[in-house]
């Protein structure tokens, strides 16, 4: 039986690498290769990329094996509604939860993730810290929502999200520019205005999911148009087949 921390090493390596897309959408994920770069077993890798199909993360094709998901602006809507119907019902939760610690952890959370994303924006920082700490301002935003069930189906979710996010680097100054919206945002939390969190929430969503959505349209190849009809032209190089002579028959004579 293969050692579950050899298996478990295997898939947060895996699993780190497609979040971050260092494991690009659609690529397939070759078992004996991932097995020689990991230096772990073809059992751990297969478990591993076994767990991250459940997660919804690898696809598994009958007869082809493994591929990392695709992602599609059909994908990323259904997808960011689903994380938007879990979300807002924690939000609401934690808002009316929250005492004076969940505060201060929330406020640190957030100094960390906007300094994070300037230095990204800079080019001082790895735009994977970011998802990191964006990530551990969202869990302190939520930790006050107490149903661990509710919190795990958004964690899913969560990560689903973020790698659509972390396709695009243009995501980052894009960000940054809609900081004032996410300090209003943090202002009506520690308001406790739960309308008016929601709200905001709501339209930042909007607009990180349009601009998402315009990076996958334009990073679509076209659609392969079917070429016009047009009038067949005869081949010059080909020479028309020339029927043979029949020879002439002789006329005899009396």
């Amino acid at each position: 039986m293969e050692d579950s921390s050899i298996t478990g090493r295997a898939y947060s390596i895996l699993r780190s690498d497609i979040i971050s897309c260092r494991l690009s959408p659609g690529v397939r994920l070759n078992i004996s290769q991932l097995q020689k770069k990991l230096t772990l077993s073809q059992a751990a890798v297969r478990e591993a990329l076994s767990r991250l199909a459940a997660e919804g993360l690898v696809e598994i094709e009958r007869n082809r094996g493994f591929r990392v998901s695709q992602v599609s602006t059909t994908g990323f809507r259904k997808l960011t509604e689903a994380l938007m119907a879990i979300e807002l019902p924690c939000l609401r939760a934690a808002i009316v939860n929250g005492d004076l610690e969940w505060e201060l952890n929330l406020i640190a959370a957030y100094h960390r993730a906007l300094r994070t994303l300037e230095l990204v924006v800079e080019g001082k920082e790895e735009l994977n810290s970011y998802a990191n700490e964006r990530l551990a301002f969202y869990e302190a935003l939520l930790a006050a929502a107490d149903n661990p069930w509710l919190l795990w189906s958004w964690r899913l979710l969560y990560t689903q999200n973020a790698r659509y996010r972390q396709i695009y680097m243009s995501l980052a100054k894009f960000e940054l520019d809609l900081n004032p919206h996410h300090e209003q945002i943090l202002k009506a939390v520690l308001a406790r205005d739960v309308d008016r969190v929601v709200a905001l929430s709501v339209e930042n969503y909007e607009k990180v999911s349009q601009f998402i959505e315009e990076q996958i349209h334009e990073a679509s190849p076209p659609k392969p148009q079917a070429p016009a009809a047009t009038a067949r032209q005869p081949n010059a190089s080909i020479k028309p087949k020339r029927t043979p002579r029949r020879p002439a028959r002789a006329i005899q004579t009396d």
